[in-house]
């Protein structure tokens, strides 16, 4: 659960345990922890260049958990800043378009596509020419291409090309019928996915080229720039990773899960629940009544052993829940 304020996986295992107990040397925690001596310095290392740990001199307690606030809190800035710098880009490319669109057709570096049907064939183009792994943001509206309509998508999937898509939260509120059953066809051809807040639709394809719908661009049509310029993908590539990083798995996407005491429909309470979707948007996705949502969250919490819904993402991060 760390990994969104940049915190490794095994510098997280470290980290709770020190928050546990505190240790005397590194040899403690591999044996607390189960991790090799060398993974264990190499973790302290990086949670003491985060602040997260304290050496202590006193020799009977060596080695401390930094209290997690403001610790983490400070980290979780961090990372908001850097990605507010780096949405700075969209902005810049959404005023250059509106400023200068005209002259940006034909341009080596971004390509500016209007109306529907242009979109979508460049779209289908963009997908069969990737080879490798296409990475995504994407949310309401269907700009030119709606998700039930993406025989591209289809194609791609069982030819190998690796997808990683997070979704917006509000595709998983109430009013999207259609979307969990596309989303377990989207999971068994082997997209990855995830839910996060997405502030605008985006993709990068092997990391040569990204299409990007530009927000708050006032057209009578859909526009789509598709962007060639190393720097810009590089960037635009980087804001996908930081909000992939941050977000929590799609329910859909959990039977791939490994074996754990939880059972499928627990799995996907569970991912729904630390997506921060409400009651009702539960009881609406899972076709379940209130009653039965706040059951099930009843459980969960008995099964973690926790009494707070806060607890429970970190008893479920602990435990390999998600």
């Amino acid at each position: 659960m760390l990994e969104a304020v940049g915190v490794e996986p095994c510098e997280e295992q470290i980290y709770l345990a020190l928050a546990t107990a505190p240790a005397t040397n590194a040899d403690e925690l591999a044996e607390r922890t189960g991790l090799p001596c060398p993974e264990v310095h190499r973790a302290l290392a990086g949670l003491q260049g985060k602040g997260l740990v304290d050496v202590q001199a006193d020799p009977a307690v060596l080695i401390r958990a930094a209290p997690p606030d403001p610790a983490l809190k400070l980290l979780a800035l961090q990372r908001m800043d850097e990605l507010r710098r780096a949405q700075s880009v969209i902005s810049l490319l959404a005023e250059r378009f509106e400023a200068y669109g005209p002259a940006w057709r034909g341009a080596d570096s971004v390509e500016v596509i209007q109306g529907a049907r242009a979109i979508a064939n460049r779209y289908a183009m963009l997908q069969r020419e990737t080879t490798q792994d296409i990475r995504a943001l994407t949310r309401r509206p269907a700009v030119a291409v709606p998700a039930t309509d993406n025989v591209a998508q289809r194609e791609a999937l069982r030819a190998g090309v690796r997808y990683r898509v997070v979704y917006d939260r509000d595709l998983l509120d109430p009013g999207s019928p259609q979307i969990p059953l596309l989303l377990e066809e989207w999971a068994a051809l082997g997209e990855e996915m995830r839910v996060a807040p997405v502030p605008f639709k985006l993709m990068v394809f092997d990391r040569r080229q990204a299409a990007l719908v530009p927000p708050d661009v006032a057209s009578e049509e859909p526009v789509l720039l598709v962007i060639r310029s190393r720097p810009v993908v590089n960037c635009l590539a980087w804001i996908v990773d930081r909000i992939w990083e941050s977000a929590l798995p799609m329910p859909a996407a959990l039977s791939a899960l490994p074996d754990s005491p939880l059972q499928a429909e627990d799995r996907q309470m569970l991912a729904l629940l630390l997506a921060g979707c409400t009651d009702q948007a539960m009881a609406s996705q899972l076709g379940v009544s209130m009653r039965t949502v706040q059951r099930r969250v009843q459980r969960l919490l008995s099964l973690a052993g926790v009494e707070s819904r806060i607890q429970l993402g970190w008893q479920a991060a602990r435990r390999n829940w998600i």
